[in-house]
C-alpha cells in the first residue's frame, strides 16, 4: 500500500540535468539538476533519457563528496551533522516541509505530519549525540580492544510515499554522520516533497563548507529502472516500503536493509484496563491517519475483554462497524484501489463505505474480524484498528504471531514474565509494552534510538532486526593488542606490543 519508488512513473515530475551541472535560484547546485524549474517543471524533457544512466552519474557525483568527506575528522562531522540537523528542525522549515508532504499526496493529517517530522528529527539528533559512528566508537579495556568505524560509501535509499520527509530528512543525519553521501530515489507521489527536503540539506551543506553532492535525489521521472540501477551502483541501500521496492532490495546484490512496515499487532491479556489500552490502541491507530510504519492495526485480547476494549476504543472517537459496514471495508480493501488507501482521512472512509453521520466524525474505524484469514484481520496504513478475542493469553500470543509483521509487536499487561513470553514467541525487532505500537519508532518514553526505519530480521527477508540506527551507516574495524608483551614465542614481532597514541 506504500507509494513505490521502484514503480513506473506517468508523470515526469523532476529535472534529468543531463545537460550539465544546474544550479537553483540562489546560484548553488541543484538537488536534481533542475536549475532553477520546480521538479515537475524540468522533468518534462528528462523522460527518454536512460534511467541506468542517470542513476550512474547520480551515484558518481555522489562517490566524488563521499571521497571528501571521508578525509574529515570526527569532530568536523560532528559539526556539520549538528548543523544539517539545526536546519532541518527549524519549527518554519518543520512546518514548510509537512505542508508539501500534505499537499503533494494528499495523504495523512497536516497537524500530525509536522508533530512526526519534529519528533523524528529530536530523536534522531539525540540517537547521534549519544552514539558516535566515526573514530574510535568503543573500547574494551578487559580485552584490551577498540573499534574504530569508518565510512561506508554511497547510500542508495527508497522514499516511500507515506514518509517523505522523515526518511529523507533523518537517513541523511545518519549518512552524514558516518562520512557518507546519500541518494534518494523518491516515490513518483512524492518528488517534490523530497526535492525540497534535499535543497534544505545542501543549503546547510553549503554553510558548512561540505560538498553539495553529499546529499541528492536522482533526476525525473521516477522510475523503477532508475532506482534498481542506483540500489546495483550503491555501497549500502535502504528499500522500505512496497513489496516492489522491497523485492528490489533485496535481489540489487548491494548490501542492504529491505523491509515493509506492515503496522503493529498488539496482544493484552486482560490485566490491564481496557480503558488505558484503548488509550495507547487509539494513538497508533490514528498517528497520521494510521500511515506510521509502526501504527496499532490490530489487537488480540482475551475473549471476556472484547466488548469492553471495543467501548473503550468508542469512548476514544473510535467508529465501531457492523457486520455490513465490516462487509462494505472488506470490498473496499480487495477493490483495485487498494493501493490507494494508506493515508487516507477517517472521514473519506466514512464517505467511501458510506457510512451514517457519526462516522463521519470518527478518529479512527473499529473492526471485528471473523478469522485470521479475514482481509480485516489487521488493518496497517489506514485509521482503523481490527479487534480480535482468544481464549486464554496463549491462543492471543499464538494468533499475534500469525497476524503480526516481525519488525514490531505490543503487549499490554502487568506481569513481565508475559512480556518476555510475547517476545519469544512473536520475536519482533523491537516489543513496546504498555505503549502505543507507535513508540516502537522510537522517542524520549523509551530506551529505544531514533529508527526511521523498522526491521523483521530472517523472519521478512531482511539483514536489518530491530531499528536502522546510526550504527548501520558505518563500517567498523575491531583491532585487539596486547597491553604486555606476549611471553610466547612469535616470529618477525607477531606478539609485540602496541605503542602510541
Amino acid at each position: 500500500m506504500d507509494g513505490d519508488p521502484t514503480g513506473e512513473s506517468d508523470e515526469p515530475s523532476s529535472a534529468d540535468g543531463l545537460g550539465g551541472a544546474a544550479t537553483d535560484e540562489r546560484g548553488e547546485p541543484s538537488a536534481t539538476g533542475s536549475g532553477g524549474a520546480t521538479p515537475a517543471e524540468a522533468g518534462r524533457g528528462a523522460g527518454t533519457a536512460d534511467p541506468p544512466c542517470r542513476a550512474s552519474r547520480a551515484v558518481s557525483a555522489a562517490r566524488t563528496a563521499a571521497d571528501e568527506l571521508a578525509t574529515w575528522s570526527p569532530e568536523d562531522a560532528a559539526s556539520l551533522v549538528r548543523s544539517v540537523g539545526e536546519r532541518l528542525a527549524d519549527r518554519e522549515t518543520v512546518s514548510r516541509l509537512a505542508r508539501s508532504a500534505a499537499n503533494e499526496t494528499g495523504r495523512g493529517h497536516p497537524g500530525t505530519k509536522a508533530e512526526k517530522v519534529a519528533t523524528a528529527l529530536d530523536a534522531a539528533r539525540r540517537s547521534l549525540r549519544d552514539a558516535p559512528t566515526t573514530g574510535v566508537v568503543e573500547r574494551d579495556g578487559a580485552a584490551g580492544t577498540v573499534t574504530v568505524a569508518g565510512p561506508i560509501g554511497v547510500v542508495g535509499a527508497a522514499v516511500p510515499a507515506t514518509h517523505p520527509v522523515v526518511v529523507p530528512a533523518v537517513l541523511s543525519l545518519y549518512g552524514l554522520a558516518a562520512r557518507n553521501a546519500v541518494v534518494f530515489a523518491p516515490s513518483p507521489a512524492t518528488v517534490e516533497t523530497c526535492d525540497v527536503v534535499v535543497e534544505t540539506v545542501r543549503r546547510a551543506l553549503a554553510d558548512a563548507g561540505a560538498p553539495a553532492g553529499a546529499v541528492s535525489m536522482l533526476p525525473a521521472p521516477a522510475s523503477k529502472p532508475a532506482a534498481d540501477a542506483l540500489f546495483e551502483r550503491a555501497d549500502f541501500v535502504v528499500a522500505a516500503g512496497s513489496e516492489a521496492t522491497v523485492a528490489a532490495g533485496q535481489r540489487c546484490g548491494t548490501p542492504n536493509v529491505a523491509t515493509s512496515a506492515d503496522g503493529v499487532v498488539a496482544v493484552a491479556d486482560g490485566s490491564v484496563p481496557a480503558a488505558a489500552v484503548a488509550t495507547r490502541v487509539a494513538v497508533g491507530a490514528t498517528y497520521d491517519f494510521g500511515a506510521h510504519p509502526a501504527g496499532d492495526a490490530a489487537v488480540v485480547t482475551v475473549s471476556p475483554a472484547v466488548d469492553p476494549l471495543c467501548a473503550a476504543l468508542e469512548d476514544e472517537g473510535g467508529y465501531v462497524l457492523d457486520a455490513d459496514e465490516s462487509d462494505r471495508l472488506r470490498a473496499l480493501l480487495d477493490g483495485d484501489d487498494e493501493t490507494d488507501l494508506r493515508g487516507n482521512s477517517p472521514r473519506w472512509f466514512a464517505s467511501a463505505l458510506d457510512l451514517p453521520n457519526a462516522a463521519r466524525d470518527a478518529a479512527f474505524l473499529v473492526a471485528a474480524p471473523d478469522a485470521a484469514a479475514d482481509p480485516l484481520a489487521t488493518l496497517p496504513g489506514i485509521p482503523a484498528v481490527a479487534v480480535h478475542g482468544r481464549g486464554g493469553f496463549d491462543a492471543a500470543t499464538a494468533l499475534a504471531a500469525d497476524l503480526g509483521s516481525p519488525h514490531a509487536a505490543a503487549v499490554h499487561t502487568t506481569q513481565q514474565r508475559r512480556a518476555r513470553r510475547v517476545a519469544e514467541r512473536l520475536s519482533p525487532g523491537r516489543l513496546v509494552v504498555n505503549q502505543p505500537g507507535v513508540a516502537a519508532a522510537g522517542g524520549r518514553t523509551n530506551g529505544f534510538e531514533a529508527a526511521p526505519v523498522l526491521g523483521g530480521g530472517t523472519a521478512e527477508g531482511s539483514q536489518l532486526c530491530g531499528g536502522l540506527t546510526p550504527d548501520r551507516f558505518a563500517r567498523t574495524a575491531t583491532v585487539a593488542a596486547t597491553s604486555t608483551a606476549d611471553r610466547a614465542p612469535h616470529r618477525n614481532g607477531a606478539g609485540d606490543t602496541l605503542r602510541g597514541p
